[in-house]
């Protein structure tokens, strides 16, 4: 049992981070939407980046272990992950219109088949193309490696200059 939590620990916890996540995207969309009356879509964008903001913190620390490396690196992790669930968000507001308007479903509802459909595309898109937490994509791995260490050469250059 403890090999197979191991072997697959990104995907559990990503599924347990990504349901409270999802969970404060339902709750912050349905309280703004049904309690204070506000547009559904507006809803939706703040309560997508809410969750969004939770995400990022909980993939980077405990889901993919993201170690801080240099703040050149923390920009790159974060606009990739902005980029990359922009992309998200479209998906998320292109279904919502579709359930809500085309097929009349309820908002709720149709937030909820919008979390678990979104979601899966996102556990994919964080692994591949934001934390590189797989080998899949190596070329982009190696070149990533190569200029984290140009950068580092640079910094050390610079820190002997500002020392003279």
């Amino acid at each position: 049992m403890k090999e197979f939590i191991s072997k697959h620990w990104s995907f559990i916890s990503y599924t347990i981070f990504g349901t409270l996540a999802s969970l404060i995207n339902l709750i912050v969309f349905h309280v703004m939407s049904e309690n204070m009356h506000i547009y559904y879509l507006i809803a939706n964008v703040v309560a997508y980046i809410i969750a969004m903001a939770f995400t990022f913190i909980t993939n980077k620390i405990y889901v993919f272990n993201s170690k801080f490396k240099s703040w050149r690196n923390l920009v790159h992790e974060f606009l990739a992950f902005v980029n990359v669930r922009f992309f998200s968000f479209l998906l998320d507001t292109g279904i919502m219109i579709a359930g809500v308007h085309m097929f009349a479903g309820h908002p709720d509802l149709v937030k909820i088949f919008d979390q678990i459909f979104v979601g899966i595309l996102n556990y994919y898109f964080s692994k591949w193309f934001i934390f590189r937490t797989t080998d899949r994509f190596s070329w982009n791995k190696l070149k990533w490696i190569k200029r984290e260490e140009e950068v580092e050469k640079e910094e050390e250059q610079e820190e002997e200059n500002n020392d003279k």
